[in-house]
């Protein structure tokens, strides 16, 4: 007698057998870390939005500007780049611009392109005005201090900027 005979005799129908990690169970299991790798992701873009300077746009944050700044005779910009990619060049350079709390923007200085990370300071006392306050937008654009285009591969960031009142 045969398995399948045995249950069509004695009337039983056959044991269905689950399977312990079928797709369905298998994919719900895994939309948390989806959610989880998705949410990183958003978060590493939202952390370097508007730092990143290319050939096509420049790189732009926003810096507060201490209190200490109105009284100061001497404010500077202290500002850390990277370069993400050289772009082929040997003239990459940059040009640093402030635009200040009542919408003026001037530029404060240019530095050429010479490792990986570089750090600058920059005189921006008459940049920010009389009356600084708030905060300025610190912009940095891409150049090629040969003369030339900027190579669309380029790109540099923006590691910190930092206002310091002396």
């Amino acid at each position: 007698m045969t398995a399948g005979s045995m249950t069509a005799a004695s009337g039983a129908e056959p044991a269905m057998v689950r399977r312990p990690f079928s797709v369905g169970r298998v994919s719900f299991c895994l939309l948390p870390l989806l959610a989880l790798v998705l949410w990183i992701v958003a978060l590493s873009s939202l952390a370097t939005a508007g730092g990143t300077a290319t050939a096509a746009s420049p790189a732009r944050i926003s810096v507060p500007v201490p209190a200490a700044a109105k009284t100061a005779s001497i404010v500077m910009l202290e500002l850390s780049v990277s370069v993400l990619r050289n772009g082929g060049t040997a003239h990459l350079g940059a040009v640093v611009s402030i635009k200040s709390a009542t919408g003026a923007t001037t530029e404060v200085g240019r530095f050429s392109v010479v490792g990986d990370g570089q750090n600058y300071q920059f005189n921006v006392t008459r940049a920010l005005g009389r009356e600084p306050s708030g905060s300025a937008e610190v912009e940095v654009a891409l150049i090629d201090r040969g003369g030339g285009a900027v190579p669309s591969n380029a790109a540099l960031s923006i590691r910190r900027a930092e206002i310091v009142a002396r």
